[in-house]
């Protein structure tokens, strides 16, 4: 993990060196879905989990087709059995929320060129990258929410099962967009991005249940109780008995997340300089 994330600050590092290109910042705003074992079974109801995200853009043109990028994101993900219509997702009767961080280094092919002709403003492309991500599942219970991933609610950290998930994982982003020339100086990006993830408990949900009594014992009886909650879906006060090694989760297919975004660009002058005027590489006044 500590190798990848100096590779991409490497990597955007080497890209902030290359000479010639056209730089350019911004800012995009949108939505982040999460996509994982708690999903609904229709993509329309799942869309219930969007959330609002957010991202700051550094951007370097080489050519009229090829592009890099850094990129920061801030999101949220959620995710709740409850608005599954299955009856047995329903039962599990599991549910969380997570912040979502994602630095990410990702290259951008414009398919037709960009600003090839003022009669042709718009240029599509496809983009693709690696990253690293923060996550932190939570749940409410009796009115009060507790991060997940300390409690080991699938027996994590006690003998004979593994230690507790990392909250840090890569993800390789990919996804398509169109972006729009809105000036000489602004540009205008929708895109719609997958990410790929190498963890399977963004939403603290992988593998099998621990019996109710075993995993109070070794992890706590908040462990046990945020682990089996299907005692509260049926409104009974003792919790439904499950033997250790119940289906709980998936762990086949890791989790994924997606964005939805409109980034607005500034391009930068390079002939003006970086921190002031007169110097190589300055940032234009914008001029619309």
């Amino acid at each position: 993990m500590k190798k990848l994330i100096f590779v991409l600050i490497l990597s955007m590092f080497s890209v902030f060196s290359v000479q010639g290109q056209l730089m350019e910042y911004g800012l995009g705003l949108g939505g982040s879905v999460y996509w994982g074992d708690m999903n609904a079974p229709d993509f329309g109801t799942n869309l219930g989990n969007t959330n609002f995200a957010l991202q700051g853009v550094l951007k370097f043109n080489f050519n009229k087709s090829f592009a890099a990028k850094a990129n920061l994101l801030y999101g949220k993900l959620s995710g709740d059995d409850n608005r599954s219509f299955l009856e047995w997702q329903k039962q599990r009767n599991l549910n969380f929320t997570s912040p979502i961080f994602e630095f990410s280094v990702l290259g951008e092919w414009h398919i037709f060129g960009y600003n090839y002709g003022e009669e042709n403003p718009l240029s599509p492309y496809l983009t693709a990258g690696a990253g690293v991500i923060y996550f932190n599942p939570s749940t409410t219970i009796d009115g009060v929410s507790h991060d997940l991933q300390p409690l080991g609610t699938e027996g994590q950290g006690m003998a004979g099962f593994p230690a507790k998930y990392n909250r840090i994982s890569v993800s390789l982003p990919f996804g398509a967009g169109v972006k729009f020339k809105a000036s000489d100086v602004l540009n205008i990006s929708i895109d719609v991005l997958s990410r790929k993830t190498f963890t399977d408990y963004i939403d603290d949900l992988s593998t099998n249940y621990v019996a109710f009594d075993e995993l109070a014992a070794g992890n706590g009886l908040l462990s046990a109780r945020l682990s089996n909650r299907i005692g509260e879906y049926l409104g009974q006060q003792e919790p439904v008995v499950l033997e250790t090694g119940s289906q709980r989760g998936g762990a086949n297919v890791a989790d994924y997340f997606f964005t939805g975004m409109v980034t607005f660009t500034f391009k930068l002058n390079r002939e003006l300089g970086l921190f002031g005027r007169g110097g190589r590489g300055s940032m234009d006044c914008p001029k619309f």
